[in-house]
């Protein structure tokens, strides 16, 4: 073999490595300039009250490729955007209660659907008066119906109000919305052909195999009903066993959460791929494997766990919206990107907000759902990208809906204070007349917490289920103190609900778990678990959530007792201590009954 016969492959793929290496390098860089700015005007937008997902949006608009051109690489940034909603409806899975389906979770579903078929109708007509022909006006109505889960999330997340009647509304409408995007992106093709929009090269084979289009239709509606129901079988059915069969071989080295919180991810990626092989979004399948998974007791820890990484890809993702903004187009439709952004505020705030009173809601529930939902959404740039590819919209047309879309993101979290104003006002105003039993009604009543039976005076906390934290359980069972306990060992889980205790599995520092464990109305929190640095962290958090509740905790030495105070704890059980006092009253009790029973003894001799 000659030399240059052996180097040309060697510098084939030497090439080719430096290629994949610089391709790496991009994206690293692309990624260094998105987190840093968005730190940066993040940072500088909540210093102004501003919110911090517009700062995300300006923060992309700045290192965008119609600004600093800092982002060289837009593609890398919308597979990662894409991760991020993907991660966000299986988190928004999680959270979902069975109980909550059967009690109100259909009536409020309903308001999601007819709000947004309704939304679509009346902003169809505007998108005529604008310009748009009738196929393309259709799909920016259906793109604009859509709101913004992420957003509303960080809004509701930030006010402590996921778990109050308009928040559980609003989630419920903003998934009925998600789960309706899938029908508009299969009916994004069809409207292009009625409207006369050639949708890629005519298939010959197909036309000259004579297969009705309704045989092919059924045949992709067949496969994609059958991987649905292949996800629901193996999360309700095989997941739970895998998972508790994970519990039972539990040997002790504390890695239990990591092989759920990776087994739960693996779950949500396959059903994401699952239905994206089929023809359903990935955003679908997630939302299904969240779901089965908020069937099992792990569902708060899991939701704890993740939401570092969801919040950090959000951020990534809004960054990468505001990569898409366009100045120039910005100033060269400024009228109209401003009227279209109040027609879309005012036109969802009434559809959405008029539809929830109709059907039965409060007017303050009705109010601040309306406003909470009133922005354009995730989906929204993914319906708006799949009429871009199905040639309904041009790319012009395109950029100016995006633009409406972005500032109401940015003008949406503005309006809640001005909500809540209104809302309050609008308390007394009455329910609807034709609605005599409604489950939006009897959801209105607070309350803020995961389990409202256990709401009440003098219920107790308690974190952490070993030998401390059973035996303070059983004293105060005996005074008829209720309690609800936290523990992360999955045996005892299972065995005390069993046995008819609440106790919810998780981590005692995972807000999550204890916003779940009711921790906000709780009279009192007593931490008794053996690990003093959870005990410190579990302090904290917990004092966060609740400033007023009273905490006990449970330390080994004196010299972290101090600490635990300084992060939060009201009063602090020390062992050594403790162990002293109840030996020296042990002893004192036993030499006393020594010295009785020796006089009892000498009595009768001296008799």
């Amino acid at each position: 073999m000659h030399t240059h016969e052996l180097v040309s492959p060697l510098l084939v793929l030497a090439q080719s490595a430096e290629s994949a290496h610089a391709g790496g390098a991009r994206l690293l860089l692309d990624l260094l300039a998105i987190l840093a700015t968005a730190a940066v005007v993040a940072a500088i937008f909540r210093r102004l009250h501003l919110g911090m997902i517009p700062g995300y949006v300006v923060a992309g608009a700045i290192v965008g490729p119609h600004a600093f051109g800092l982002v060289q690489s837009p593609e890398n940034v919308e597979n990662i955007s894409r991760l991020a909603v993907i991660l966000l409806m299986f988190t928004i899975g999680l959270m979902l209660e069975a109980r909550s389906l059967r009690s109100g979770m259909v009536s409020s579903l309903a308001v999601g659907v007819i709000s947004t078929v309704a939304t679509v109708l009346l902003m169809w007509p505007v998108g005529l008066l604008f310009g748009s022909n009738g196929s393309a006006s259709l799909a920016i109505a259906m793109a604009i119906a859509m709101s913004s889960t992420a957003v509303l999330m960080r809004v509701m997340q930030e006010r402590r109000e996921l778990r109050s009647p308009h928040g559980r509304l609003c989630l419920a409408i903003s998934i009925a919305q998600d789960l309706l995007s899938v029908v508009m992106l299969a009916a994004l093709p069809l409207i292009a052909r009625v409207g006369g929009v050639q949708v890629g090269p005519v298939d010959v084979n197909a036309v000259q195999s004579g297969v009705p289009a309704a045989l092919e239709w059924t045949a992709a509606i067949g496969r994609s009903i059958g991987a649905i129901a292949g996800i629901v079988v193996v999360g309700y059915a095989v997941l739970p066993r895998l998972l508790t069969w994970l519990g039972r071989s539990k040997d002790g080295s504390g890695g239990f959460s990591e092989l759920v919180l990776l087994l739960s991810a693996a779950t949500g990626l396959g059903a994401a791929l699952a239905t994206g092989a089929v023809g359903f979004s990935p955003e679908m399948g997630a939302f299904l494997a969240g779901f089965m998974l908020s069937l099992s007791p792990f569902r708060h820890q899991l939701a704890g766990q993740l939401q570092p990484l969801r919040d950090l890809l959000l951020a990534v993702f809004f960054t990468g919206v505001g990569l898409t903004l366009d100045p120039a187009v910005l100033v060269d439709h400024w009228a109209k990107i401003g009227v279209g952004v109040l027609v879309v505020l005012a036109l969802k705030t009434l559809v959405i907000g008029g539809t929830s009173w109709m059907l039965g809601a409060t007017a303050r529930t009705s109010v601040l759902s309306g406003v909470y939902l009133s922005m354009g959404g995730e989906f929204s740039l993914v319906v708006l990208g799949g009429a871009l590819t199905a040639g309904l919209i041009t790319i012009e047309v395109n950029a100016a809906i995006v633009s409406v879309i972005v500032i109401t993101l940015i003008v949406g979290p503005l309006l809640v204070p001005w909500a809540h104003r209104m809302a309050e006002r609008g308390a007394s105003w009455p329910l609807a007349p034709w609605i005599r039993d409604s489950a939006l009604r009897e959801a209105s009543p607070e309350p803020d917490a995961a389990h409202p039976e256990l709401i009440g005076c003098g219920n107790v906390v308690i974190a952490g289920f070993g030998p401390v934290g059973r035996h303070i359980a059983q004293q105060l069972e005996r005074k008829g103190v209720p309690i609800t306990v936290i523990e992360l060992n999955p045996s005892t889980v299972r065995r005390q609900t069993t046995l008819g205790r609440t106790i919810v599995y998780g981590d005692v520092a995972n807000p999550e778990v204890l916003e779940s464990a009711g921790v906000r109305h709780a009279e009192a929190v007593i931490i008794t678990v053996p690990d003093e640095e959870a005990v410190l962290k579990a302090c904290r958090v917990v004092r966060e959530l609740s400033p007023s509740v009273f905490i006990a905790a449970r330390m080994s030495f004196l010299s972290q007792a101090m600490r635990a105070k300084e992060f939060g704890a009201d009063h602090v059980t020390v062992e050594e201590i403790a162990t002293g006092d109840l030996m020296a009253r042990d002893v004192l009790d036993k030499i006393v009954a020594r010295r009785a029973a020796h006089t009892e003894t000498l009595t009768p001799e001296a008799t």
